[in-house]
């Protein structure tokens, strides 16, 4: 079979929970399973009690023989908005640089991650994804017994701002993804990435989020009417504060169940 053919798995790997979709490929490329699984031992701290659930649910038949796009949840990824550098570097320099950064920002704790770096016209800013290399390991060991192929592996707060950005306006705004314990936001300037904030979230988890207008509402230039845009399932919506001039909960057309939200996060791994 043509791999141009071959049905693909999407999974949503996340510290006390996985989601997972096939797509059967095709000239009606459909949705034709899904499913989403709790990691009751599951931690931020450790992939392995999340890879061991996932590589049990591989084990059933309609996951198999497939390709495997990934999205890893925030908790364990950390971000970074990286100057463009005053000297012309090449990538190997850019990386170092980009770690650099991040080093800074979290400490030398990400030496052994892999970071990735967002595509970026030149003079601008752009955005470093470090992800521990263990993840990675974790599940290509996960997915080989169930014959799947790893071709896509990104971060949630990426695949979720791809998905939405065409909802969102070009300047001062907020994109905020959550889910999974974990708050991740990311300020728009120009049409860039130009802050990054990332949190755990307690049980109050609005708590937070009303931190974080509070500190686009303090960061904002004067005359500026900024606004929240975010991504959440649907229990955090049902529980959230009535709507204000200065939020907008993202949602689809139809999508009204969590199931339903994870299922989407998984069907943008496929843009």
């Amino acid at each position: 079979m043509s791999l141009l053919w071959r049905d693909e798995v999407a999974i949503y790997l996340a510290p006390r929970k996985i989601a997972l979709a096939r797509r059967a490929r095709g000239v009606r490329s459909q949705v034709v399973a899904a499913t989403e699984v709790a990691v009751p031992s599951g931690h931020s701290a450790d992939v392995r009690p999340a890879a061991a659930r996932l590589a049990e649910v591989l084990q059933e038949a309609t996951w198999q023989d497939a390709q495997a796009r990934v999205v890893v949840a925030d908790p364990w990824v950390r971000y970074g908005i990286v100057p463009w550098p005053s000297a012309r570097l090449d990538a190997a320099a850019r990386l170092t640089h980009a770690r650099f950064v991040l080093a800074d920002t979290y400490g030398a704790g990400l030496d052994e991650w892999a970071v990735t770096l967002a595509d970026t016209p030149p003079g601008h800013a752009y955005v470093a994804c470090a992800m521990p290399n263990p993840i990675r390991a974790a599940l290509e060991d996960a997915l080989a017994p169930a014959r799947l192929k790893l071709v896509s592996l990104q971060p949630q707060l990426i695949v979720a701002f791809n998905a939405w950005r065409h909802r969102l306006p070009a300047d001062d705004a907020w994109f905020v993804s959550l889910d999974d314990g974990a708050l991740s936001a990311v300020h728009l300037a120009q049409g860039a990435w130009d802050r990054v904030h990332t949190a755990r979230l307690s049980a109050d988890w609005q708590v937070e989020l009303q931190r974080l207008q509070a500190f686009g509402r303090f960061t904002r230039a004067a005359g500026h009417v900024g606004r929240m845009y975010v991504d959440a399932p649907l229990w955090m919506r049902q529980s959230a504060p009535a709507a204000s001039p200065d939020l907008e909960w993202l949602t689809d057309q139809g999508g009204e169940t969590d199931a339903a939200h994870q299922l989407a996060l998984l069907q943008r791994a496929y843009a």
